[in-house]
């Protein structure tokens, strides 16, 4: 078919007006780590109510015998939560509000490419990057107003903005036909559902990397050592609350990956007449799934928790990202049409 240039143009237009937009965001997200008053107070439950004034027991009231001050509401995250879901705070309300503008326009150009070439728009890199990041940014929305885990979009949006940069540059392919070998309704499927895991395992290394980090300021602390990085560390809640939202997205990203592969194999078997034939492709997705698998069940099962689960999500992300890059750049295989 024809492919419609002026839609194809109009994608790129809008692609690189997401890579400005998510680039203003970070800005957004980086001020108000700088100019953020407020402390968190991750480990204060919000659910215990305080009495105040003439009717407050004496327990209620601190040493001082002074009465005790109405605790604050808490979200999940431990950031003082305004009312409704829209976050506090100019920097962060136009942070956040320019994430979702460039989501927007992400979509919008992923959604025109699609439609110049007459087909879902994944059939190379540069539309499968492009892809990727966009559901890992639409993660990122979601995970910031059900879990207020706003102070993640910093981190999320700068692996996003590298790649979107290298996308739209080196990676570039102008919009065509598939090749043969891709012609089928079970691109539609395959690549779609590796497409969703792969945003999320990507938030949840860059969640996991988080907790690492803050990890080893609170040792620092109860040693008595100083922090390195009290600035950005007061405004992130603790430890224990960034490794369970980063599991909370292997969670969801496994089950999908796990489709996608057998998704790949039934595709494999009506194209090439099997169903595995261990190319590298194929070899380095069972890899970063048994990975993934293993951390799953060491958490389960062995009661892995904390550093020694992180450096296992984190070794399957470096298998997820060789899988993405490094087969396609050094290996030639079935799947080499896909390639850079």
């Amino acid at each position: 078919m024809h492919v419609n240039t002026g839609l194809a143009d109009a994608s790129n237009a809008f692609l690189l007006a997401a890579v400005v937009l998510y680039a203003l965001a970070m800005l957004g997200y980086a001020c108000d780590f700088a100019f953020r008053k407020e402390r968190l107070v991750a480990d204060v439950p919000a659910e215990v109510p305080q009495l105040v004034g003439a009717g407050a027991s004496a327990g209620s009231r601190d040493g001082t015998g002074a009465p005790a001050v109405p605790a604050p509401p808490v979200a999940l995250d431990g950031r003082f939560a305004a009312p409704g879901l829209w976050p506090s705070g100019f920097w962060l309300r136009t942070a956040f509000g320019l994430t979702c503008a460039g989501l927007l326009s992400q979509i919008i150009a992923i959604a025109a490419r699609g439609i110049s070439e007459h087909r879902v728009p994944w059939g190379n890199m540069y539309e499968f990057l492009a892809a990727i990041t966009c559901m890992a940014v639409l993660v990122l929305v979601v995970a910031s107003v059900r879990f207020r885990a706003y102070y993640i979009g910093l981190f999320v949006l700068l692996p996003v903005v590298l790649a979107l940069a290298l996308d739209v540059t080196v990676i570039y392919t102008p919009a065509g036909q598939l090749v043969p070998a891709l012609q089928s309704y079970w691109i539609a499927i395959h690549v779609t559902a590796m497409i969703v895991a792969s945003g999320l395992y990507i938030v949840g290394a860059v969640v996991t990397v988080m907790y690492l980090i803050a990890d080893r300021n609170e040792r620092r602390l109860a040693a008595g050592l100083p922090s390195q990085s009290a600035g950005i560390m007061m405004h992130l809640p603790s430890p224990a609350i960034l490794d369970r939202l980063s599991y909370r997205t292997i969670l969801f990203a496994f089950p999908v990956w796990t489709f996608g592969i057998m998704a790949g194999a039934i595709w494999a078997d009506s194209a090439w007449g099997r169903y595995w034939g261990w190319d590298p492709k194929e070899t380095w997705s069972f890899i970063t799934w048994v990975v993934y698998a293993g951390f799953l069940h060491a958490r389960a099962t062995a009661g892995w928790r904390g550093r020694k689960a992180a450096y296992i999500h984190l070794v399957g992300f470096g298998c997820l990202m060789f899988n993405l890059v490094g087969v396609n750049l050094w290996i030639t295989g079935l799947h080499s049409y896909a390639g850079l």
